[in-house]
């Protein structure tokens, strides 16, 4: 796979040195810099210069980095199914004061009754699905892409330093980056297949809906208290055309109003099948796309108990709006529904590659070195579900653990199986992995990896 990325490099060896680090970052035992993946490729005793300069100086088209994920996501659907895509943003925790794009966020994993920040990079990634024949569904990032606010001057800034401030933050916004991020998507999925994209409430706004580009469906998130207005009556006459009709109840009065029933809709989640108990309402419009005709969905919350003795407990409704009035309830849900595997993905990007982990703090290398290790967890987990596919995937928990396999590999069982494979590791505690340092090829991209410089080079 990481063999039809060589139109994205510049030169041949700078290929085959990013397919040996790519590899290399996911094998490394311990922290996820450009060193520590030099060291598990065993190369600590060679020049390393070659691969900071990879980065530094950008030898490789970060924008077609991800053109093979993509296109092999695309091939693995069938021909009418359409490209269902979530985006979100995430926050890289950073140290270095100088590190490109790092600035002061609010931490959305701090307590509820006080607001934390954090010194971090924004970064937005979208991320096709990958269904699976249970109904759920693997999401492959295809894009990463950093996403700075705009620096703001200093007290003693004159007016046109401000005003270019102001310029700067309404381009740098996230919002803006988003739709620009999904029209380019647009482009590269074919103009006859149909692309979804489904986001939380910080997508849903004008900027983003607005001027959607053709073919493409917004599921968005929306309030409570959103205000909805019905299509407006055909009035003959002159002047201009009315784009709303008389104003809706909220969608929290609807999901309490009595006269609108309820309907129950089987969606895939989690390990099994739920049931959900959901209102539909249609032909409705909202100041925030415009005139496109929604479709809005009131899903009511699941319950559960935090232990098997505890009380009933619920989680808050949603109220999603679909701009496709013709998708059906079923399809709406469930497709909203996949959009929590893009949390699994920053989960598993931060845990397993590191990709918060390098010590990198010039432009080029803050916008190269992150989606190149997204890129290779992509392409990771594709290999992954090629070998799950033919139960290629053996699980080696310790005896101690559930004897019941899982409900789908996870990607710390792809990355397990993929060690196996490296170092010469069998199931059985076979070490012949553990043997002399060998000579490297003069190619390195077909270097031998040794489990003991690995383990030995590995800090945390």
């Amino acid at each position: 796979m990481w063999q039809q990325c060589l139109p994205a490099f510049s030169q041949q060896r700078s290929w085959e040195l990013g397919g040996q680090l790519a590899l290399s970052n996911l094998i490394n035992f311990g922290r996820h810099t450009i060193t520590g993946a030099l060291g598990a490729g065993g190369r600590q005793d060679a020049d390393w210069s070659a691969a900071y300069r990879l980065f530094e100086r950008r030898r490789f088209a970060v924008e077609h980095l991800f053109d093979v994920p993509l296109k092999t996501v695309i091939a693995a659907l069938p021909p009418e199914h359409p490209v269902i895509a979530s985006v979100d943003d995430t926050l890289l925790r950073k140290t270095g004061k100088k590190v490109y794009g790092a600035s002061w966020r609010r931490d959305p994993l701090g307590p509820k009754f006080t607001t934390n920040f954090v010194w971090s990079q924004r970064w937005l990634q979208i991320s096709p699905a990958l269904p699976e024949p249970d109904g759920r569904c693997r999401a492959i990032p295809v894009d990463f892409h950093h996403c700075p606010s705009a620096v703001k001057p200093g007290k003693n800034a004159g007016a046109d330093e401000l005003a270019e401030y102001v310029k700067r933050k309404k381009e740098m916004a996230l919002p803006l980056r988003a739709k620009e991020r999904i029209e380019l998507l647009r482009t590269q999925i074919p103009s006859s297949r149909k692309l979804v994209i489904s986001g939380d409430g910080g997508y849903t706004n004008r900027t983003v809906c607005r001027n959607f580009p053709a073919n493409t469906t917004l599921l968005g998130r929306v309030r409570k208290d959103a205000k909805l207005f019905a299509l407006p009556e055909n009035i003959n006459g002159c002047g201009r055309k009315r784009l709303y009709g008389k104003q809706l109840p909220t969608p929290e009065n609807m999901r309490l109003d009595d006269s609108i029933s309820w309907r129950e809709v089987n969606a895939a989640t989690g390990n099994k099948m739920h049931t959900f108990k959901i209102k539909s309402i249609a032909a409705v419009r909202s100041q925030i796309t415009g005139q496109r005709d929604l479709k809005l969905i009131i899903i009511q919350p699941l319950r559960y108990r935090l232990t098997p003795k505890s009380k009933l407990l619920y989680r808050d409704p949603a109220y999603i709006i679909s701009t496709d009035p013709e998708l059906t309830d079923a399809e709406i849900l469930q497709w909203y529904l996949w959009r929590w595997e893009i949390e699994l993905n920053f989960r598993d990007e931060k845990n397993i590659p590191g990709v918060d982990e390098a010590m990198i703090r010039t432009p080029n290398a803050v916008a190269s070195w992150a989606p190149f290790v997204v890129c290779s967890y992509a392409m990771l987990l594709l290999a992954g579900s090629y070998a799950a596919e033919g139960n290629k995937i053996q699980d080696s928990a310790p005896k101690w653990q559930k004897s019941t396999p899982p409900a789908r590999p996870s990607t710390n069982h792809y990355l397990t199986a993929m060690r196996q494979e490296i170092y010469g590791l069998s199931s059985n505690n076979n070490l012949d992995g553990f043997k002399a340092h060998q000579q490297m090829s003069g190619k390195p991209l077909l270097f031998v990896p040794n489990i003991r410089t690995a383990i030995l080079s590995a800090r945390k």
